[in-house]
């Protein structure tokens, strides 16, 4: 621009020049690209509305296309057109042969949270540029997400076991035995394989997650070695020699005469071998070592003494210590005996060893008994009478298990058994024979021992009315009079079989049982600490009677006029006892009705009568008369 042209008159060497375009060129395309960004970020925005919660176009799972659907629809879509997840089978390939486990056996299917999760991320996940990138990449190019696979572990850990199980061949560990010659022998080990499951499960893993429908995964065995070498057993057989090469004596303390020697053949049967945490070693354990031990217990078992109370004047005045008693501790013997013999050394002295016993205390101990003395009472009694004589062997069949009984203790739960007390009945204590009820008939001298029923009885009614437990009770075959009703105790011994009486100390303290014999009487009196019970009895109920006859009989064997009774009637009849004890607070504690059923017996009586002469007699035929 010259001054001419701007009307200006400008100083000499001023020249005025017009602005340069470019400037507002630059500006132009800013604007129009601010506007581009703005439109493209616009359609950004309404594409990513336009999509929102369902997979953009172009997203495909396992080939099957799912743009524009949402989820819901998408995962419908690809369980029903997604190839089933568990045709196929996994092969499980070992030298020994291969083992199919189908698809659906181990629960493959198609892990569609991660599927629809990888889908719906594409354009969905990132800021707006990188989501906008990613739906345009989808859009032109396509977007794949790979099928992913799940299955049951525990099912695919279940087959490989059991593959395992098929193709494992188990180790044989060596042993040692004694053979038929009496020496030890070995059984040599040998060595096995097993499959890596580990390995195997890693491998199966990778195989399934990938779509198909063959997996293959190739076993490979580990070698495992035996639990005992050969070389171990050899070692155990040569200690065990060391420990059998001498006899073995065994003692026990206290007991100055008892010895008893094992030679070495046998002791060698009381071998066995066994792992510990020492190894393979030979122990003193086999069963002929127990069964051995247990034998010889019966002869150095000693059995504990009940504490006990004196009586005087029908009071406790005293006590009887009690003393305890041992017994042979099987399983601790035979570990002092192993330990003995596994420290013997070569070419020493012949082992002895102390047996182990263990203490035993008995039922009633000296310090219970002084507790309880102070406050013992006779808490329940019976008397019987009887007519000593023949039946009863003069009353020594009566009075004989009854002196045994005398003082016994019965403690606190236990049980009183009256054959388990008295013993067999033997001619050698003391006992004859006596009457017994055989065959429906008293037998006066049918039974040794007979006619103890009234000890029987006699106790078993000071325990009832005491309140104690009644255990086997029955009464007997006819009613005998000095017998309260329905309530006898008839005990028999047979060949494998017996008639008991039992009855149980169900308080808290012991009872003591005191015996009296009297002539023609028998009394039991039990002593202990008053539990507070009340007994009733009930009057008998009785039914079915029946009344019995007596018979005479004449017999020449007795003295004209003379008689013998040897059966006495008894009338028969059902009889019910009802008992009833109650605590100190009124409470039942047994109530039971005791029945008995007796037989009708017919009286006989045998009737001395003199003897008829016999008749004469005449010539016998063919005889010749006297000159």
């Amino acid at each position: 621009m010259t001054a001419e042209t701007a009307g200006v008159d400008l100083p000499a060497g001023i020249e005025l020049h017009e602005p340069a375009s470019w400037p507002r060129a630059v500006a132009a395309f800013a604007v129009t690209l601010l506007l581009a960004v703005a439109i493209l970020a616009g359609f950004a925005v309404g594409y990513q509305q336009a999509f929102a919660g369902r997979a953009v176009p172009g997203v495909t799972v396992g080939g099957v296309p799912i743009g524009g659907l949402d989820r819901a629809a998408a995962e419908a879509t690809l369980r029903a057109r997604l190839p089933s997840a568990t045709d196929g089978v996994l092969v499980l390939r070992a030298p020994a042969g291969d083992i199919q486990v189908p698809f659906a056996q181990l629960g493959r299917s198609y892990d569609y949270p991660a599927l629809l999760g990888a889908a719906f991320s594409v354009g969905h996940g990132a800021d707006q540029a990188t989501n906008l990138a990613e739906d345009v990449r989808a859009l032109v190019r396509g977007e794949t997400v790979g099928a992913r696979m799940t299955y049951s572990r525990p099912a695919l850990e279940a087959a490989i076991a059991q593959a395992a199980g098929i193709r494992n061949v188990a180790a044989i560990d060596a042993s040692a035995t004694l053979g038929p010659d009496g020496t030890f022998v070995v059984t040599g080990a040998a060595a096995g394989s097993a499959i890596d499951q580990s390995a195997a499960f890693a491998a199966a893993d990778r195989a399934l997650a990938a779509p198909g429908t063959r997996a293959v995964v190739d076993l490979t065995d580990l070698a495992t070695s035996p639990a005992v070498s050969t070389a171990e057993a050899t070692a155990a057989i040569q200690a065990a020699d060391r420990m059998t090469a001498q006899p073995l004596t065994l003692t026990v303390a206290g007991q100055p005469k008892f010895s008893a020697t094992i030679d070495p053949a046998t002791l060698r049967t009381w071998i066995a071998f066994t792992t510990t945490a020492q190894g393979y070693v030979p122990v003193v354990g086999a069963a002929a070592a127990r069964d051995a031990l247990a034998q010889l217990a019966p002869k150095v078992n000693q059995a504990p003494k009940d504490a006990t109370y004196l009586l005087g004047d029908g009071t406790v005045v005293g006590v009887l210590a009690g003393r305890d008693g041992s017994q042979l501790d099987v399983a601790a013997s035979l570990g002092a005996i192993g330990t003995s013999l596994a420290a013997q050394p070569v070419g020493g002295p012949p082992p002895t060893v102390q047996l182990v016993m263990s203490s035993v205390a008995p039922a009633l101990t000296t310090a219970e008994a002084k507790q309880t003395a102070p406050l013992m009472t006779m808490v329940g009694s019976w008397t019987t009478y009887f007519v000593p004589g023949i039946s009863n062997y003069w009353g020594r069949n009566i009075s004989i298990p009854a002196a045994k009984i005398d003082g016994y203790v019965v403690a606190p739960g236990a049980w009183f058994d009256f054959w388990k007390v008295v013993g067999v009945p033997t001619l050698a204590e003391g006992y004859g024979m006596g009457g017994a009820i055989i065959d429906g008939h008293t037998e006066e001298t049918g039974a040794i021992a007979g006619g103890i029923c009234s000890t029987s009885t006699t106790l078993f009614n000071a325990a009832l009315r005491a309140g104690y437990e009644i255990g086997d009770r029955a009464n007997h075959y006819y009613y005998i009079s000095r017998y309260p009703v329905g309530l006898d105790a008839t005990v028999a011994l047979g060949t494998g079989w017996e008639q008991d009486m039992t009855w149980r100390n169900d308080t808290s303290y012991p009872v003591l049982i005191h015996a009296i014999n009297g002539p023609g009487t028998v009394t039991f009196q039990l002593f202990s600490v008053n539990p507070g019970r009340t007994v009733t009895l009930s009057t008998p109920i009785i039914k079915n009677y029946s009344y019995a006859t007596t018979k005479y009989v004449d017999v020449t064997t007795l003295k004209p006029g003379q008689t013998n009774q040897v059966e006495y009637a008894s009338n028969g009849f059902d009889a019910w006892v009802t008992r009833t004890v109650t605590d100190a607070s009124g409470a039942v504690i047994h109530q039971e009705t005791f029945y008995s059923h007796y037989a009708t017996v017919n009286g006989l009586i045998q009737v001395g009568v003199k003897a008829l002469p016999s008749p004469s007699a005449g010539p016998s035929a063919g005889a010749s008369a006297a000159p």
